[in-house]
């Protein structure tokens, strides 16, 4: 691989900052952060770690061990993560993994069991190929573990690195009053007051799979479900002769705005008209709450019909942002 990767390297239990593993990243020409980790507090070693993951914004973030369980514990955002026998049923309480992962263990190690890293593996739905098995022992201090987790991050990095994102903001301060009628009969939209977190994840990576929405697949059942059974937040599905077709979510948390969370078509539904229509009765339900501002933002990453359609509905762009996340740059 070509350039050179920032690596977060956080430590196993009772290991030091320069070990062999971060030494051999270093090797390699790669700039390696490698923090102290206090042994008997993980909650600061998670502090430490949240810190140089804001601070440095690292390419990727290997945990080794213990590591790998400060690493499950911290908000990475988008950051691909590199787990070495992962300690998570020991430490924190991180039960699963984003989709921009991959975890090598050996069958022989006789501290962290194998079998908790193929339960990880199912609990986070990824493939099996994001399992490696390597290594004699725990440490997977040997030269071809080594090797491997080389070989580890420069895959995830090349697979899900990150890529420059313009982030469009849009507001709407009155009503547009217009009127759209229906682009066929069989609309209709429902109320789901209490969703489950199941049926939630379904329309959520139904609607969003193509954009590469991913961050709510990530959190936990308990998590997300506090999010989207907060009293403020309303979820509207619209049904197609029945069937679900796509969804608008609003959240009424702040006074006097409300935020336009996420909305979308399932790919079958995207070209009939119908992303106008639920935007228009979304509009109108919105504005029945009588908010001083309605807003949202969009990026280069959803659908290129979707900052056309909101400005032609009425929003304005007040803002504009370049990040850096995950994601594949789509022709």
């Amino acid at each position: 691989m070509g350039t050179l990767m920032k690596v977060l390297f956080l430590h196993g239990w009772t290991s030091v900052p320069g070990g062999r593993k971060p030494t051999y990243l270093k090797q390699h020409g790669h700039e390696v952060l490698n923090p102290a980790l206090p042994d008997d507090d993980f909650e600061a070693a998670v502090r430490i770690a949240q810190s140089d993951s804001d601070q440095q914004r690292p390419d990727v973030i290997v945990g080794s061990s213990r590591g790998g369980a400060v690493a499950m514990n911290i908000e990475s955002g988008d950051t691909p993560l590199v787990l070495l026998c992962p300690a998570w049923k020991r430490w924190g309480t991180a039960t699963i993994v984003k989709t921009e992962t991959m975890i090598l263990h050996s069958k022989q190690d006789d501290v962290i069991p194998f079998s908790e890293s193929e339960e990880l593996l199912r609990l986070s739905r990824l493939p099996h190929s994001a399992l490696v098995e390597v290594g004699e022992d725990h440490r997977l201090a040997d030269p071809e573990p080594l090797a491997k987790m080389l070989e580890a991050c420069e895959r995830v990095v090349s697979e899900f690195g990150l890529i420059e994102v313009a982030v469009y903001y849009l507001e709407m301060l009155s009503h547009s009053h217009r009127s759209l009628p229906a682009p066929r009969e069989g609309l209709t939209v429902l109320y789901v007051q209490h969703p489950s977190v199941s049926y939630y994840r379904f329309l959520y990576d139904a609607v969003g799979r193509d954009y590469q929405w991913t961050r709510k697949l990530r959190c936990s059942e308990e998590k997300l479900a506090s999010m989207i059974q907060h009293p403020k937040n309303e979820l509207y599905v619209l049904h197609v002769d029945g069937s679900p077709a796509g969804y608008a979510e609003l959240s009424r948390r702040q006074t006097d705005e409300i935020e336009l969370v996420q909305f979308g078509l399932m790919p079958n539904f995207i070209g009939q008209g119908l992303g106008k229509w639920l935007l228009q009765w979304t509009m109108d339900r919105v504005w029945s709450y009588e908010p001083k501002r309605f807003w949202l933002h969009t990026c280069t990453m959803d659908h290129e019909t979707a900052l056309p359609l909101y400005q032609q509905a009425g929003f304005t762009l007040y803002d504009e942002q370049r990040v850096r996340q995950v994601g594949t740059v789509r022709n």
